[in-house]
């Protein structure tokens, strides 16, 4: 079911007019299914270095555009489940909801779906 909402991050690098670097970020929202990886998956990705984390997979492989990163915030929907925090039932913790940037190791297209197999940063908390 692709009831997650991730961001597929699109940077292009322009040159300014001082000759420095700039890196400009879109971000385009896309419903997703959050899935995740399995051990053998797992084990052969370490195997050569790579450590996966977590697995998208999008319903149409056209909305995938070549993005190297994605932003996924884990808790955003989940409802408040700790006493006291003066949050109504149902109501979202903005102190729980944090978004994640992930990098893309891979993608895999199956059928008219896409999976997306992510990692999270070396300096990412």
């Amino acid at each position: 079911m692709y009831n997650s909402l991730i961001k597929l991050v699109q940077q292009v690098k322009t040159v300014d007019e001082y000759g420095d670097m700039q890196i400009q970020e879109t971000e385009r929202p896309v419903f997703a299914e959050v899935k995740s990886i399995g051990q053998k998956e797992f084990y052969e990705a370490a195997a050569v270095g790579l450590k996966p984390e977590i697995k998208f997979v999008i319903a149409d492989f056209l909305d995938y555009q070549g993005e190297q990163q994605l932003r996924y915030e884990p808790y955003s929907q989940a409802p408040s489940v700790f006493p006291g925090d003066g949050l109504l039932p149902g109501e979202t913790s903005p102190a729980r909801a944090k978004e994640l940037t992930y990098d893309v190791i891979r993608t895999y297209r199956t059928g008219i779906s896409l999976e997306i197999v992510c990692s999270r940063g070396v300096n990412e908390p």
